[in-house]
């Protein structure tokens, strides 16, 4: 999700400065080395299609972006991806304060009056994306959005920690024993989600919605008339963002979900962590970085609250446990009103993300959801 704090201004991802973040610990192995040599050997490997060299950023969007925001700039930490890179003393990054008030009053942009209004949400879930992946593969869209955001490496999935369980919880703004869903296969003998879920209440309040996603089974979330453009592009995220692009292109709904499935499939073809998932997640990071230019490129982008997060992580080859590995989810939040550079410190569950989603589109929230809006990411960061 791109959350704007700013409503005009350049918005550069080039040379981004990463975030300094301290995720649980989890079990690690040597960091290998992500580049374009490595590319060619593991691409048979993994079910996803490989580029040569990995766009740079200026390639992917190569007009200037809107300023999120204009505060101090956010600390310098040297780069942390790969085996050779080396931290610097650098002041400790802004952590935002969670006053108890702020779930009582909720601030900009769900006050109509806000002057840098959101109109749009996209959520983007990265599948089996674990938060410290992002600090072992070359992920420069992803590292240029936190600085822009707001960023947590320790938000919490449910359990089971599955795909569909988990995506269900994301999108309904519920917890598994009330959104019903305990399966994580394509069974349409199952039926479907109970509501309401995050598209039914947004549909109900007249926002137009759509689906893009690499899995079919995420069907079992889509509620009779609650999505007015469901795509099921293909198990690849190549395909996933063909047909995303254009529909931000020619008709871009107010909630948009985006589900990109490779680093998941590479976790399971060759084992989370490894060299063939970190080469997937720098992937993945570029197609993000073209998502984003489409909206820059549509005049969307200084509107849109997006975030972006996963569903759950992995070890080995499997997930589904309750280990910190596999609950263990990052989520970022970048827009109007969002701080840049901060860390948030509060708890947050993946059901949270519904409950965001509807307080940015000014949407109530309906009162038998588990999930609250993450109202942190619209409070001014800490002097």
């Amino acid at each position: 999700m791109l959350l704007l704090a700013g409503c005009t201004g350049n918005f550069g991802l080039s040379a981004p400065t990463p975030i300094a973040s301290t995720p649980p610990p989890v079990a690690a192995s040597p960091s290998p080395t992500i580049t374009a040599a490595t590319a060619e050997s593991t691409a048979a490997a993994i079910s996803i299609p490989v580029p040569t060299v990995l766009p740079a950023p200026a390639e992917i969007s190569p007009t200037p972006y809107p300023t999120l925001v204009t505060p101090t700039p956010p600390p310098t930490v040297a780069a942390t991806h790969g085996p050779t890179a080396a931290a610097t003393s650098t002041p400790a990054p802004t952590v935002l304060a969670t006053p108890a008030e702020a779930l009582a009053t909720p601030p900009c942009p769900c006050d109509p009056a806000c002057p840098c209004q959101i109109n749009h949400v996209v959520i983007i879930s990265i599948d089996g994306l674990r938060p410290d992946a992002i600090e072992r593969a070359d992920t420069p869209i992803l590292d240029g959005l936190r600085t822009q955001g707001a960023y947590s490496p320790a938000a919490q999935a449910v359990l089971p920690s599955v795909t569909l369980v988990n995506h269900a919880a994301m999108l309904s703004g519920m917890s598994p024993a009330k959104h019903g869903i305990y399966w994580n296969s394509n069974d349409p003998d199952l039926g479907k989600i109970k509501g309401p879920t995050l598209f039914s209440a947004a549909h109900e309040a007249g926002l137009s919605t759509a689906m893009v996603v690499g899995k079919p089974k995420l069907e079992h979330l889509v509620l009779p008339g609650s999505v007015d453009n469901y795509i099921y592009a293909g198990f690849t995220d190549r395909q996933v963002v063909n047909e995303a692009i254009p529909l931000i292109q020619t008709n871009m709904p107010a909630l948009l979900f985006i589900h990109l499935p490779d680093v998941d499939s590479a976790g399971h073809a060759i084992g989370w962590m490894s060299l063939a998932q970190l080469l997937a997640v720098s992937m993945t990071d570029s197609l993000i970085g073209e998502i984003v230019a489409a909206l820059q490129e549509q005049d969307y982008l200084s509107q849109t609250l997006l975030i972006i997060t996963s569903d759950h992580g992995g070890s080995g080859r499997r997930h589904g446990s309750d280990s910190p590995e596999d609950t263990t989810i990052p989520w970022l939040a970048v827009g109007p009103g969002v701080p840049a550079g901060v860390v948030l410190p509060g708890e947050i569950t993946t059901y949270d993300t519904a409950a965001t989603a509807l307080s940015a589109l000014r949407v109530p929230i309906p009162p038998e959801w588990d999930g609250r809006p993450v109202l942190e990411i619209f409070e001014p960061a800490s002097p």
